[in-house]
């Protein structure tokens, strides 16, 4: 199923059989706080996420990335209400593959996050990867903690500092480790390129989810903090932004294709990833109107 989006993007035709199948599993691994919130992950489309990033995927597979991207939205979801010293001491046990929560709901779900991650580590039979992924999954552990701390201070974060923490707490530099699938593609990454998608797949979701940030006091928002001096001109930069970073993804594209040809069905995956964003982002509920939570995949 093909969507009009920016970049190329496609939807894996095993989404509605699996959507079923991994609403089910968290239900029954107690991961909802009641038969609500599982229809709202179901009306929001919130397992589509995955099924747009990889359109390709075997269906084996996507169901584990699937569960692995459901928990990191539920996880966010709850960082919007629980802002406290705990649930940074939540987190300090993630990295060290313990969950211990008195809310059993969060515990549950922090012991399915630390499975999760480590059968996808266990994917990867190549030592760098497995590096690549173990240190994705810290600094993103780190910047939801540096997050908690900046709601908790109710102070805006530093611009410079938020841009660079965003990419690392919104999930998409472990979605562009996923799409490698285990493989050393050192000769086909470009830093340049990986930093320029991540920042047009941040911004777009700023964009798209400031006013609910705005709503709940949450001031982890380019669009919130940039309109404390800027105003409402604040969005027409930000579109002017993203008009710029998405000439320069392709450009950089057709740049590493060209010295490296090999290298095209990377490039390819990594845009189908941009692509499937930009579709999701469009199609689900969860920015069109204030609903509690924001993309984990963020």
């Amino acid at each position: 199923m093909m969507v009009k989006s920016y970049f190329p993007s496609a939807l894996n035709t095993a989404v509605r059989v699996l959507d079923q199948k991994v609403l089910r599993w968290a239900w029954n691994t107690g991961l909802f706080e009641g038969p609500a919130e599982l229809e709202r992950c179901r009306l929001q489309k919130i397992n589509w996420f995955a099924a747009y990033l990889f359109p390709e995927e075997q269906a084996e597979r996507l169901e584990l990335i699937m569960k692995f991207f459901l928990c990191l939205f539920l996880l966010d979801d709850l960082l919007d209400i629980a802002i406290d010293s705990a649930m940074i001491e939540f987190l300090e046990g993630l990295k060290a593959g313990n969950s211990t929560h008195p809310n059993n709901r969060l515990h549950n779900l922090g012991i399915e996050l630390i499975f999760l991650y480590q059968l996808i580590e266990d994917e990867n039979g190549d030592a760098f990867a497995r590096e690549q992924w173990h240190t994705a999954w810290m600094e993103y552990i780190e910047a939801l903690q540096w997050e908690i701390r900046i709601k908790i201070n109710g102070i805006p974060p530093v611009l410079q500092d938020y841009r660079i923490m965003r990419p690392k707490s919104s999930g998409v530099y472990l979605a562009m480790l996923l799409i490698r699938q285990g493989k050393d593609l050192r000769g086909c990454i470009s830093e340049l390129l990986d930093f320029s998608l991540a920042r047009h797949i941040c911004l777009s979701n700023d964009l798209a989810s400031y006013k609910k940030e705005l709503k709940i006091g949450d001031p982890n928002n380019e669009l919130v903090i940039l309109m404390e001096t800027m105003g409402e001109s604040a969005l027409t930069w930000a579109q002017q932004e993203l008009k710029q970073l998405r000439k320069r993804i392709l450009a950089l594209a057709r740049q590493v294709c060209t010295n490296f040809t090999y290298c095209e069905e990377w490039i390819r995956r990594l845009l189908l990833l941009a692509g499937g964003c930009e579709a999701w982002t469009a199609e689900t509920s969860r920015y069109q109107k204030y609903i509690n939570g924001n993309i984990a995949g963020h």
